[in-house]
Parts: C-alpha cells; sequence; structure tokens
C-alpha cells in the first residue's frame, strides 16, 4: 500500500512540473507559433554593412 502512496505522489508532482512548465511557455513565447517558426529559415538575415577597411 506504500508504494502506491508514493506513486501516487510522484505522479502529482510530475503533473505539477509540468503544469508549471506550460504555463511559463506560454508566456514567454507569445510571438511564437508552429507556422511562424516553419518559416524563419527563409527570412532574410539582418546583417552588417562594414566600412571600408584601411
Amino acid at each position: 500500500m506504500n508504494v502506491l502512496f508514493l506513486t501516487v505522489f510522484i505522479g502529482l508532482i510530475l503533473v505539477g512540473l509540468a503544469l508549471a512548465f506550460f504555463a511559463f511557455t506560454r508566456r514567454s513565447a507569445n510571438w511564437s507559433s508552429p507556422e511562424r517558426d516553419s518559416l524563419m529559415p527563409l527570412a532574410e538575415e539582418r546583417t552588417v554593412s562594414h566600412r571600408n577597411r584601411r
């Protein structure tokens, strides 16, 4: 019976961590979506133009 309580306790901890991680990623990735992320390799790169070196 002790194993059952331990399994439930560890399971609840894992569920809590998963929910916390989900909430963190939803708050931090406001401008991210699968469609936008898939098109990122096709975006123009911003390059810095160097002045003439002497």
